[in-house]
């Protein structure tokens, strides 16, 4: 009977109460309306002024002009004069659009600025929480931004070593994070970064630039690093893997890169083995390991993106790493990697 009167109820009104009416019976919002008030951060070299708090970058002084404005507002079902579709990314013109059913619908647009429309479909049985809205907003969405920069966003595992920053990635698994985290714990160096950073190919060095400092490690590399689990946020995608923030283990500023080590698995029982590559197969390297290459290609020239590239591949060490992936001797398996890095710090690097 409500339901009935609330229906008839609807000639009655203005039209744009009942258009009103009619909208909040088809989404809700999953959170009370930001603030006006911007708040500062920074990541990625950038100054972000943001409506929505972001615990997990570092803060930083307002300033009157952020290179990033991160705003909440209304954002359609679908991004109008798309070339590019699928299940969840749209791209086109200089716009990026992202839908995460249940989440929120984030656009991108000109490397500037990103627009946060958090409301959800009713049938959605639970309202997003905000530290999940964050997530797709800091990586997705984040790193779309930095492609329209025409940057070059690596998804990578990187630290602060005795001879400079090296970088880790490989395929999904590889142990980059990992990794990461055991030279960390072990030996104490820096963590850079432990998802993406970026390269600015008009700088005159290769200066890793870091992102968000936050670690994701799978449950039982936490184990094997002696991390509890209490508190961590599970991976969305994930069931077995958690995210970490270690601010006070993260450097905050840029380095040059001095290394990219592409990992690969290798048999049970096989020793591990480090070799240099260069000239095609170290270009090959580096392209494999630029986070979401379709938006690369989207947003970049082919041309420019393999000029920086080339250029890049130029002016660092890269090596191709293979070991076992099992966690049960993890440290004897590194050994080959740990040698190189001390030579290098030498000025003895594998020819």
């Amino acid at each position: 009977m409500v339901r009935e009167k609330i229906v008839a109820s609807h000639d009655s009104q203005p039209h744009s109460r009942r258009k009103e009416v009619a909208e909040a019976n088809v989404e809700r919002r999953g959170n009370s309306p930001p603030s006006r008030h911007l708040y500062s951060y920074r990541t990625y070299g950038l100054r972000i002024g943001s409506q929505l708090e972001l615990p997990e970058l570092p803060e930083s002084l307002p300033c009157a002009q952020p290179d990033v404005v991160i705003e909440a507002g209304e954002v359609e079902d679908s991004l109008d004069g798309a070339t590019f579709r699928n299940n969840w990314l749209e791209m086109g013109d200089e716009r990026c659009q992202i839908n995460i059913k249940g989440i929120a619908r984030y656009q991108v647009t000109n490397g500037q600025k990103i627009l946060i429309d958090r409301r959800v479909s009713r049938d959605e049985q639970a309202v997003a929480a905000p530290g999940d809205i964050r997530l797709f907003l800091l990586g997705g969405a984040l790193g779309a931004l930095l492609h329209q920069r025409q940057w070059l966003p690596l998804h990578i595992s990187a630290l602060k070593t005795t001879s400079g920053v090296w970088a880790f990635t490989g395929d999904s698994g590889a142990g980059k994070s990992t990794l990461g985290a055991w030279l960390h714990h072990t030996l104490g160096w820096p963590l850079v970064t432990d998802d993406v950073a970026i390269i600015k190919p008009d700088e005159n060095l290769p200066y890793l630039h870091p992102g968000p400092p936050r670690v994701k490690l799978w449950k039982d590399a936490l184990a094997v690093l002696g991390i509890q689990m209490d508190g961590l946020v599970r991976d969305l995608t994930r069931a077995d893997k958690y995210h970490l923030m270690l601010k006070e283990g993260f450097q905050d500023t840029a380095h040059p890169l001095a290394s990219l080590v592409i990992l690969e698995r290798g048999k049970e029982g096989e020793t591990a083995t480090l070799e240099r590559i260069k000239g095609v197969e170290a270009f090959k390297g580096i392209m494999s390991s630029l986070y979401r290459p379709e938006m690369a290609e989207a947003f970049n020239s082919n041309k420019r993106l393999m000029q920086d590239v080339a250029s890049l591949s130029a002016q660092i060490y890269v090596y191709r790493f293979r070991r076992p992936w099992a966690l049960e001797g993890f440290e004897r398996g590194l050994a080959p990697l740990l040698t190189e890095i001390e030579a290098c710090s030498r000025g003895r690097a594998l020819a």
